[in-house]
């Protein structure tokens, strides 16, 4: 059995287009389909409204709605730092990957005994994270001393 390869011609470039064309049709059909439904049952559900009722709800939308316009620029003017976000100095870390010589040189001069203490430390400060009363007292330890 011979098969036989056809070189592609300047064809496919235009089916692929109609084929884009009638896919974008579909989608639009479907969302015109859609609108129609959701017109239909917005339809069915207001059907017993009043032009009175109509202009009463359009009133309480259009009051309600600047009314929260309003507040939210007032309140956003009036300048009160009470809701502002608070923000904490940036403390370097002592354990950070130093790239000074000089400095290198001063975090190697740390004894055997400070060392086991900064350890004994951060086993300290991790139970207090634990526990629900130390909660509070390791809280108001890193906000008076960041970077611990």
């Amino acid at each position: 059995m011979k098969y036989t390869f056809k070189r592609k011609s300047k064809k496919c470039a235009e089916d692929d287009k109609s084929k884009e064309r009638y896919l974008f049709q579909r989608f639009d059909e479907a969302n015109l389909w859609l609108q129609h439904k959701c017109v239909v049952w917005l339809e069915r559900k207001t059907a017993h409204l009043s032009a009175k009722s109509w202009i009463l709800i359009l009133f309480c939308f259009v009051v309600f709605t600047v009314g929260g316009n309003v507040y939210l620029i007032v309140d956003s003017l009036n300048g009160k730092d009470s809701k502002s976000i608070e923000r904490s100095l940036i403390s370097r870390p002592t354990n950070r990957v130093v790239f000074d010589p000089k400095q290198n040189q001063l975090n190697r001069s740390l004894s055997k005994m400070e060392l086991e203490r900064i350890v004994r430390f951060q086993i300290y400060m991790d139970s207090l994270g634990r526990s629900p009363t130390g909660k509070g007292v390791q809280d108001s330890i890193l906000k008076f001393c960041p970077g611990l």
